[in-house]
């Protein structure tokens, strides 16, 4: 649902997208929201989805060694999908949380004051893994449909096999994978108040140039390595990189929303502490949150494309008048019309109920009207 209101000072979020290779602080960083203070001075609880598996646990002494409590950090590792949205949607719903303790029980998740603990920070690490997961999950389901459609066709043992084994994802599938991940993310973007922070790791950027005259593969930049374009949903984007003295450093990759960092500036090991003023900056001020909106303009947007579809098929299959037809020609033109319409389930089951009313499956070779009639008759039950 669309939400309207009158223009005022509103809250600023911070929501950080930071990618690049392997050791170049993209957890620490995330992990450093740990040491940050909210509004009121309270130290942020930080919500942690490990798509790594231990990328962080080495660094878990040093914070408290700082004075860090981890009691206001909950990690959850995983490497699913479906299960980084559901601890994301809880996390932003601000749900109770539960972990199963040694004797195997569920126990409600505390933070550092006692209280049912809630996210002020919601960090995905590591969606690099997730994405790939969902490719190939994604090829999975393409080397069953392979399989069940070689399968429908009668083929044979090994021609099942070879198309099964030879299945890759179409385009529609990447269309599918590439929103499900824009999906997500947008929700954290959108669907919350939160701090948010997402890692990915990167990628060299390949185009088609024209090298001496002739088309060639060449390399263009680095990219994230995820789902493509997810970057710009962001606030904050930061491309991390070693430099040439081995310091670790970052650059405002074409934007930070919050104005503390100019457009590709470089920064000196980042950290989300440059961003405190930010936070206490929004001390009294509201945020604008539509809750659900991401998924509630989707359903609603579907319902009007499903509409107008609905629409074009009821008139693309609406029946030929058998009155408008006159000649065999018409006839044949009408039974072609209606079977390209039947799956191939129901051609299969066509045969035996044509072969029984006596007429030949070839109704191209039938220059009778009334066996035309009677065809057309059983096709359009």
């Amino acid at each position: 649902m669309a939400v309207a209101k009158r223009g005022s000072v509103v809250k600023k979020g911070l929501k950080f997208f930071n990618f690049g290779k392997q050791g170049t602080w993209k957890s620490s960083f995330a992990l450093d929201f740990m040491k940050m203070k909210n509004e009121e001075g309270r130290p942020l609880r930080v919500g942690y989805i490990d798509c790594e598996t231990g990328s962080v646990d080495n660094y878990l002494e040093d914070l408290e060694n700082e004075g860090v409590s981890l009691n206001n950090l909950l990690l959850v590792y995983t490497t699913s999908y479906a299960e980084v949205e559901e601890w994301a949607t809880k996390m932003m719903s601000n749900e109770d949380l539960y972990v199963e303790n040694d004797d195997g029980e569920e126990e409600l998740v505390l933070d550092a004051d006692g209280n049912p603990f809630r996210a002020d920070v919601i960090v995905v690490d590591g969606i690099t893994v997730v994405s790939d997961n969902v490719k190939f999950a994604a090829i999975g389901v393409s080397e069953k449909r392979a399989k069940l459609k070689a399968k429908s066709q009668e083929k044979s043992a090994t021609e099942q096999f070879v198309a099964e084994a030879t299945a890759g994802l179409e385009f529609k599938d990447h269309d599918k994978i590439k929103m499900k991940g824009k999906n997500l993310l947008r929700s954290l973007i959108t669907g919350t108040d939160k701090y948010v922070c997402v890692t990915a790791r990167e990628k060299v950027k390949k185009e088609m140039r024209n090298v001496d005259g002739k088309m060639q593969l060449a390399e263009v930049g680095v990219v994230p390595d995820t789902w493509d374009g997810v970057e710009y949903e962001f606030y904050t984007v930061l491309r991390h990189f070693e430099d040439e003295d081995g310091s670790i450093k970052a650059q405002i990759d074409r934007k930070d929303r919050t104005k503390v960092f100019a457009q590709n500036e470089i920064i000196d090991s980042p950290t989300p502490l440059y961003w405190q003023s930010v936070i206490e900056g929004n001390k009294g001020k509201k945020a604008t949150v539509v809750q659900g909106s991401n998924d509630a303009s989707i359903a609603k947007d579907e319902n009007v494309i499903a509409s107008g579809i609905n629409k074009a098929d009821e008139k693309a299959n609406m029946p030929v008048p058998e009155e408008s037809l006159t000649t065999i020609e018409e006839y044949q033109n009408a039974i072609d019309k209606y079977i390209k319409e039947l799956s191939d389930a129901k051609k299969k089951a066509l045969r035996p109920k044509v072969q029984k009313a006596g007429l030949p499956m070839d109704y191209k070779s039938i220059e009778d009207i009334e066996q035309l009639k009677g065809f057309l008759s059983l096709i359009s039950e």
